[in-house]
């Protein structure tokens, strides 16, 4: 059993801090951090590339099951440490006691895609999260992120993915590896105004989704490469939806056609 690491200083410790604020350390150290029973307990039922995983005296049965389970069948790098150290490194405000830090190993592209969705200028953690669970949830093929959107690996969007990123293709690419990739795929951008109504675009084929950012929706880029402009009619007064409701809506739709079809 490994000792007590109680010290601010400790390189464990210092790794985990510098994942938790900078995408740039964690595409430099090629690893992120997941916290929470549930997150870590999926990542090793998918047996996700584990460097360490860090836990204090708080943790619940459960969660000590799932330790007890490691040192049994893995040979796991495990530590615990001071419950004042997991309040430091965590990003929640309220720590669950236990937090991995994962090989930032993104699951290959499919080579041929039916469904896609690019998620391009989107820079909200909690909507490029659910964007992700919500298109792994529909068994889409990957999510590809353009430049300018928010890193999918950030403790936000990891906790917010609720697992997603076990199970589905998520890559940062440029526009020239999307343009390679996609070949003749169609692409549908969704816009609030002006594209036609969702049911009359036809879905039931392989496409790909492209959502714009938040604030001010797709690049130039993204939208040179529109083949057509879907569209949300919405009777009320809202001009917009959120990001990530809009394509849950959108993403709902091509189920629809497919199940139909």
């Amino acid at each position: 059993m490994s000792e007590m690491i109680t010290s601010s200083s400790n390189s464990k410790i210092k790794l985990v801090r510098s994942l938790q604020v900078s995408s740039k350390n964690r595409k430099a150290e090629s690893a992120f951090v997941a916290e929470g029973i549930r997150l870590v307990e999926e990542a090793i039922s998918v047996n996700w590339p584990l460097q360490f995983l860090l836990y204090d005296e708080s943790l619940s049965e459960r969660g000590l099951a799932l330790i007890k389970s490691l040192r049994r069948k893995h040979d796991a790098d495990i530590s615990e440490i001071s419950p004042a150290l997991m309040a430091e490194i965590s990003d929640t405000e309220t720590p669950q006691g236990i937090l991995a830090v994962l090989k930032r190993e993104a699951i290959p592209l499919p080579d041929s895609p039916s469904f896609v969705v690019i998620a391009d200028q989107i820079r909200d953690p909690g909507n490029m999260g659910t964007l992700l669970r919500t298109t792994e949830a529909a068994g889409g093929d990957a999510v590809i992120l353009t430049p300018g959107t928010v890193d999918a690996f950030s403790p936000k969007v990891v906790r917010s993915g609720m697992g997603a990123h076990f199970h589905l293709a998520i890559q940062h690419k440029d526009w020239d590896e999307i343009d390679s990739y996609l070949g003749s795929i169609p692409v549908f951008l969704a816009e609030s105004e002006g594209g036609i109504p969702l049911w009359e675009a036809d879905l039931a084929e392989g496409c790909a989704l492209l959502i714009g950012g938040e604030a001010f929706g797709a690049s130039p880029e993204g939208e040179s490469r529109a083949t057509q402009k879907i569209t949300i009619p919405m009777r009320g007064r809202a001009e917009s939806l959120n990001a990530a409701v809009a394509a849950a809506i959108l993403i709902a739709e091509v189920l629809r056609q497919r199940y139909q079809k």
